[in-house]
């Protein structure tokens, strides 16, 4: 590579334009990504577990563990945590109403990081996601996104 294919390379990637199509991609990618991760790793096994409870009253762990912090009504509660992630995150993932599914998610993950710390586990990647899906609140969904097609909608109706 020569030295002005180097330097070319390199002020590129010095890029910040928040409008580019990289940018939008990056944030298509970590949206369907995290919010995948969320859904499948986190909503859908609990979920199982909590349906598991509901048919054979086998231990549902998670419902222990929100017992465990002292949240009225555990078993709603852990419900109502199992069923933002397994809503929210792939409607974050599509980038649909991405504020404010992301704000719900960061709220139950908040609560995921102290349920971490109380039950002495690292709470690196309760942080982790937190922190990511927290930006989604700020960044929103970005152009490659169904909030940015259905507000393209909306501003063509008016």
């Amino acid at each position: 590579m020569s030295t002005n294919a180097f330097k070319s390379l390199f002020i590129k990637s010095l890029d910040a334009d928040a409008g580019s199509a990289a940018t939008a991609g990056g944030l298509l990618f970590l949206r369907g990504v995290v919010g995948g991760i969320i859904f499948y790793v986190h909503g859908w096994h609990k979920l199982d577990g909590g349906i598991e409870w509901l048919r054979t009253g086998e231990r549902w762990p998670l419902a222990e563990e929100v017992a465990a912090m002292h949240f009225p009504a555990p078993v709603a509660s852990a419900f109502a945590a199992t069923a933002v992630q397994f809503l929210c995150a792939p409607l974050l993932s599509l980038g649909f109403c991405t504020r404010l599914n992301a704000a719900a998610l960061t709220a139950v993950l908040g609560v995921a990081i102290a349920q971490n710390v109380g039950a002495h586990r690292d709470p690196q990647l309760a942080v982790l996601y937190t922190v990511v899906v927290a930006a989604f609140v700020l960044l929103g969904g970005g152009q490659f996104s169904l909030d940015t097609k259905l507000n393209r909608l909306v501003q063509n109706q008016q």
